[in-house]
């Protein structure tokens, strides 16, 4: 019972994407539109989708590009679910997170080493997609993000 009162203080609701949704097209402005277009567009959408946008399925980190060639030690949190099923084709595959309130769970990745939004967004669309996007691209797509921020909920 504590676990899950605790799970429901994480779900927040009546972000400014969700009104947007429901049809209050003027919510957002116009740069916060065109970072979700961007989002789309750039392909995002294809793991961060659905009602959390993401945290419904699993991912390689680094589809396109070996995320982990670059680093100078692997430690056993990059090794992702592999240290839980022993399987070799786990290795560096992780829970892709839903992006709900994503503004406010710095720092980002596995391992909390990334501290902005902005080199969190850079890195996915290098390694996850294969592209490397220009900084007014990544900061339009920040000021998305901003927008899934929610309503913390009621004191039970």
């Amino acid at each position: 019972d504590a676990i899950a009162t605790y799970e429901q203080t994480l779900v927040t609701r009546n972000a400014r994407f969700d009104q947007y949704l429901k049809g209050d097209t003027a919510i957002l402005s116009a740069e916060e539109k065109a970072g979700y277009e961007r989002f789309n567009s750039y392909g995002c959408v294809a793991c961060h989708q659905g009602v959390n946008v993401g945290g419904n399925m699993f991912q390689r980190l680094g589809v396109i590009e070996d995320f982990f060639l670059t680093r100078e030690s692997i430690e056993p949190s990059d090794l992702g679910r592999m240290t839980i099923t022993g399987r070799a084709r786990d290795r560096y595959v992780f829970k892709v997170p839903g992006l709900r309130n994503v503004a406010l769970t710095a720092p980002y990745l596995h391992d909390g080493s990334v501290e902005t939004l902005e080199d969190t967004v850079s890195i996915m669309t290098r390694y996850q997609l294969g592209r490397d996007i220009p900084s007014e691209d990544i900061d339009l797509i920040v000021k998305f993000l901003n927008t899934l921020t929610g309503d913390p909920p009621e004191a039970a």
